[in-house]
């Protein structure tokens, strides 16, 4: 079993914190052209989920979960290039549910990315709404229900 760590900012260490952030960056200003800014405020109440390699060098998969409004919401996941295609991110999801779970949260809902819809399908996702544009990107509003 792959040994997700859930940890505030407070709780990070710097070195954590600048895995994580170069992963974010990478995958979603270098790779995705994404222009808006990538770090925002939900990061100071979120619980950031990640993985880093065994060097601690870099992060492998992380993503970011926090209420908004009384519900939770996943966001910001992101696997390495290298990492991909190797089930980290089914992996990762499926920690944040259980994490979720054992806390008595009973949905999780997310703005993917339309091109991911099918990933997010898998792992028991279900579209609500219609595609909406997020930051230059479609998305789709999609909510699991954990219990």
């Amino acid at each position: 079993m792959t040994d997700f760590k859930f940890k505030t900012i407070d709780q990070m260490s710097g070195r954590e914190h600048f895995c994580v952030e170069r992963l974010r960056l990478d995958t979603f200003v270098t790779q995705q052209k994404i222009t808006v800014a990538e770090a925002d405020d939900l990061d100071l109440v979120a619980t950031h989920v990640f993985l880093l390699n065994q060097d601690e060098t870099n992060a492998l998969a992380t993503c970011r979960i926090f209420r908004d409004h009384g519900q939770w919401v996943l966001g910001r996941v992101a696997v390495s290039a290298a990492m991909r295609g190797q089930q980290l991110g089914r992996k990762m999801l499926e920690a944040v549910h259980a994490h979720l779970a054992a806390q008595g949260v009973s949905t999780l809902s997310c703005h993917a990315q339309v091109q991911a819809q099918g990933f997010y399908e898998r792992l028991g996702y279900e579209v609500l709404g219609e595609p909406f544009p997020e930051a230059g990107i479609d998305h789709i509003l999609m909510c699991k229900h954990l219990a």
